[in-house]
């Protein structure tokens, strides 16, 4: 996305912020129309946003699980959207000392799984609903690394799981795919190849979704220096030792109807049949940001 040269001296990056749609009809989504019409849009400050929504449906109630940052710090919130265009009020339902994001929930069975990216605690946990969706419990550890926006999919009656290993000092991350057995809470993971991929456009951002019998994943378009300029939705191939991916369309902020505040990025897709949502990157008007970027490459050089 080309930008102004008013917009790359002086707006910055700021919060993330979550917008809602509901669908009308089968064909009703990003993936026919290339474009994002916001309806509902959650409030979101610098001191409180909000960011990684990911749609849940239980019968007749659709919910939306997401980061809530506040003052630096990420906890899991829930809301439900009702069908008055309206939500429930938040609740947290996953809070612990080291930040917390991006909460992949996905249903097996009659129970209700949940893998909140909790780098920052060097595991990737999983939870099990004892009260969906509000009471959760850890049961059971899968990787004892930093891995981030771990991703699951049935796919022909097995699960994959796919998890993103970040680079030190750049927005890059090496993938893994694996292939996820689970009975009675005893896990197995066994790795598949996973070769070809970008990585500054790889990393996870929201479910994997099905459209005529073909598997799409939206991913993140990244710098080295900044996440969020953009989704790719890639279309999946899973062979049983291996997986690959191929880009089928980009979406960026001029693809996206929003209405609330000025912003320049993206960064979560997901989607259920009834509803869609997606996170926009706000930002804001900074008089100072050549200076401090003078600032900065300065100490960088020495």
């Amino acid at each position: 996305m080309k930008k102004s040269i008013i917009e790359k001296l002086f707006w910055v990056p700021n919060f993330f912020t979550i917008a809602i749609r509901k669908k009308n009809g089968e064909r009703d989504s990003l993936f026919y129309n290339r474009f994002f019409r916001s309806e509902l849009e959650m409030k979101s400050s610098p001191k409180h946003w909000i960011a990684d929504p990911i749609l849940a449906q239980e019968g007749e109630k659709t919910f939306l699980f997401y980061e809530a940052c506040h003052n630096g710090k990420g906890l899991i919130e829930v809301i439900e959207l009702l069908e008055n265009g309206k939500t429930s009020l938040p609740k947290i339902v996953w809070e612990k000392d080291y930040h917390l994001s991006y909460p992949f929930v996905f249903k097996e069975g009659d129970n209700w799984y949940m893998i909140p990216e909790s780098g920052a605690g060097n595991q990737v946990q999983l939870l099990r609903a004892k009260v969906f969706p509000y009471e959760w419990d850890c049961v059971a550890v899968l990787l004892e690394e930093g891995y981030v926006d771990t991703t699951v999919q049935k796919i022909n009656g097995k699960y994959i799981l796919i998890t993103f290993k970040p680079q030190t000092r750049s927005e890059e991350v090496v993938p893994k795919a694996f292939w996820m057995k689970f009975n009675d809470l005893k896990f197995e993971l066994k790795e598949i190849e996973w070769k070809e991929y970008d990585s500054l456009k790889v990393r996870g951002a929201g479910q994997f979704f099905t459209e005529n019998n073909k598997i799409f994943r939206p991913a993140q378009i990244s710098t080295r220096d900044s996440y969020g300029e953009g989704i790719e939705i890639k279309q999946v191939e899973v062979r049983e030792e291996s997986y690959r991916e191929q880009t089928v369309f980009q979406v960026f902020p001029k693809d996206i109807k929003f209405k609330k505040y000025k912003f320049d990025g993206l960064h979560t897709y997901t989607s259920t049949e009834r509803y869609e949502a997606i996170d926009v990157r706000c930002s804001f008007f900074d008089i100072l940001k050549p200076i401090k970027k003078i600032i900065k490459q300065t100490n960088l050089s020495k």
